[in-house]
């Protein structure tokens, strides 16, 4: 007895399945990387070269797929092979050393815990990090120094990807005093101070930061014209400088905590002075882009009110706080710039 397919079954025959198997080889990749970084193949790396062997041998591998691996490796630009012999490529030794300061292996393979369980997000509609609303979202997750650099270390890899393109995006020649406004360990502005020296900033967070944007700036030899201001900024005023930076903040917060800190941000600037706002913000139509409705998941994940946001909403509230001469431009593939003035 044979079996008659409807006519939709029939034409879907002819569908190719590449941009699912792309999918697919895609988190084979991410998934490679992040378990090479929890083996200590990068660490063991850093600074020197290796073969195979070596490498099996060190790290305690069977020997069946080590070779698989390290070319895997290879091919994802994470590893070099010269002469048989392997060692980290730039990106590698910087984010997925554990040895140092920038290592995010660890802030990605927690994402990645988090990621098994957005079935019960979408069902529930609660974040999977269980720490509460408000300040105590952070404060309560990262209660030590050493959580603090594991935390700000992620955000120093999503921030590497700003600062620069926001020192190229905004005219800083007449600005002198900028305040980043959960700044972390201040990561975002050291690009912008670079580009320009007249320029001081403010790295404005919660007290559990100030030690590690300490080290940081001091790593960096920028203290000298970056300094660390302990506050809540849904309890205190914010810094009084040229700009103020919202970066990856608003996204954090549901639409009346938005609307508060634009309100607060309006209070401390002084005429004429600028907000800037960058987060993967959503298309006004919102058909893409894909990365920021995938970022807007992820803080379903990991917030209880946050999500991202179209250019349009955006300029919205920023026109409700008193805000003019709106405008918004990319900043880099994967985020928007949108600024805002307060008149004169």
């Amino acid at each position: 007895m044979s079996t008659t397919y409807p006519a939709a079954d029939a034409q879907a025959e002819h569908v190719s399945a590449e941009p699912l198997w792309r999918l697919g080889t895609a988190y084979f990749g991410r998934k490679t990387v992040l378990v090479a970084a929890e083996l200590g193949l990068f660490t063991l790396l850093s600074g020197r070269t290796a073969d195979a062997e070596e490498i099996r041998r060190e790290l305690g591998l069977h020997p069946r797929a080590v070779s698989d691996l390290l070319d895997a490796l290879v091919a994802l630009e994470m590893l070099e092979r010269k002469d048989g012999r392997y060692a980290n490529t730039p990106v590698a030794e910087h984010y997925l050393n554990k040895n140092r300061p920038s290592y995010v292996g660890a802030f990605l393979t927690t994402a990645d815990a988090r990621w098994d369980r957005l079935a019960d997000a979408l069902r529930t509609g609660e974040p999977q990090n269980r720490w509460g609303a408000g300040p105590q979202m952070f404060t309560e997750q990262y209660r030590t120094t050493e959580a603090w650099r594991n935390f700000n270390a992620g955000m120093d890899y999503l921030n590497g990807m700003i600062g620069p393109a926001l020192a190229g995006s905004f005219d800083w020649s007449r600005v002198a005093t900028v305040a980043d406004v959960g700044g972390g360990r201040g990561n975002l502005i050291v690009p912008i101070l670079r580009r320009y020296p007249h320029l001081s900033a403010i790295v404005f967070d919660l007290p559990g930061v100030e030690p590690v944007c300490a080290e940081h700036l001091e790593r960096l030899g920028l203290s000298d014209r970056a300094r660390f201001m302990v506050g809540d900024f849904f309890a205190e005023p914010l810094p009084t400088t040229d700009v103020l930076i919202f970066s990856h903040v608003l996204h954090d917060w549901g639409v009346p905590e938005r609307r508060s800190l634009l309100a607060a941000a309006f209070r401390a600037l002084p005429p004429g002075g600028t907000v800037l706002i960058c987060d993967p913000m959503i298309d006004d139509d919102r058909r893409g882009p894909a990365n920021a409705l995938l970022t807007s998941l992820n803080m379903l994940l990991v917030t209880p009110h946050g999500g991202e946001y179209t250019k349009a909403s955006c300029k919205g509230w920023l026109a409700e706080a008193g805000f003019t001469d709106l405008a918004d431009r990319p900043l880099g593939p994967n985020n928007t710039l949108v600024i805002g003035v307060k008149p004169r």
